[in-house]
């Protein structure tokens, strides 16, 4: 059965639930959060979308959760490699927000039952390709170039 919260997005016939609001900027570095009321708390696989004010700023996945990949509850702190972007974001005033959904949830919305073919990896990879989110460009690799040599 496919779980909804309020409010809900969707993206590629995906609706993804809002699961955190991510800010404000505490003193120290500190980024605050709320988890969202009836978000959802898998501890399996998934995907997840970021917005910066309805804008899709970054696209990931994750294997234990998406509470668990991004904070650190312990220390009140937002834990991601992601966070000088997101502290740099909200100190220009931006509202970010965070929509989820589960691997096995998207399958059922996809109508791709138990493929195996079908996980969060390829639907991260394939929505990254049609949104061009611009936090996944950091760092990217030189493209490969292949060099042919003639042969005698």
């Amino acid at each position: 059965m496919i779980r909804t919260v309020q409010p809900t997005m969707k993206i590629e016939n995906i609706t993804f639930c809002h699961s955190l609001t991510l800010g404000p900027l505490c003193d120290g570095g500190r980024v605050a959060f709320t988890i969202e009321p009836g978000s959802p708390a898998s501890v399996g696989p998934g995907v997840y979308v970021v917005f910066e004010d309805e804008k899709i700023v970054y696209i990931g996945s994750y294997q234990s959760g998406v509470a668990k990949r991004w904070l650190y509850l312990r220390k009140q702190d937002v834990y991601h490699f992601k966070k000088p972007l997101v502290a740099d974001s909200l100190s220009r005033g931006a509202i970010l927000k965070v929509f989820a959904q589960d691997e096995r949830d998207i399958k059922e919305q996809l109508g791709c039952g138990d493929n195996v073919w079908v996980n969060s990896a390829g639907i991260e990879a394939r929505l990254i390709s049609i949104f061009h989110p611009p936090w996944n460009n950091q760092g990217k690799k030189a493209p490969l170039v292949v060099v042919q040599t003639a042969t005698a």
